[in-house]
């Protein structure tokens, strides 16, 4: 495991469970999953915590939430990104809203070949970030 890599889920893991009853910082979806917080992505990454947060709460809008018997909170959390070739890896931790409790946390990735764009950059990072939110119905 990476240094790096290993600070990020160390740090997503202490929001996650430090945080408790946090507060949701999205609006829920209707579907009882809902968006609790994104962590600030290394400025390296070439993609900005907005650009996360917007990928986060379009994907975990499209979720099927028949299944879910106790609402969901979903920190998200850039683990790893790379530009030869350009990749990412999002981590998304799943959490009950009234425990706070831990349940699961999924990854997700993405790669691309070619010169690391922003326009790329944006695409792949939205890509990992979807990657990890369309396992969430298989974690509940």
């Amino acid at each position: 495991m990476t240094r790096p890599f290993a600070l990020a889920t160390v740090t997503l893991l202490a929001l996650a469970v430090g945080t408790g009853k946090a507060s949701v910082a999205s609006a829920a979806a209707d579907n009882g999953i809902a968006l609790s917080e994104v962590t600030p992505p290394p400025p390296s990454s070439g993609v900005d915590q907005a650009t996360l947060k917007r990928a986060a709460e379009g994907e975990i809008r499209q979720l099927d939430g028949s299944r879910v018997k106790r609402r969901v909170l979903v920190s998200v959390a850039l683990v790893r990104a790379d530009d030869k070739p350009v990749s990412f890896i999002v981590n998304a931790t799943l959490r009950e809203e009234r425990t706070g409790n831990v349940f699961a946390i999924v990854e997700g990735r993405a790669r691309a070949e070619g010169a690391a764009s922003n326009d790329l950059m944006r695409e792949v990072a939205h890509a990992a970030v979807r990657s990890a939110v369309r396992q969430i119905p298989g974690a509940l």
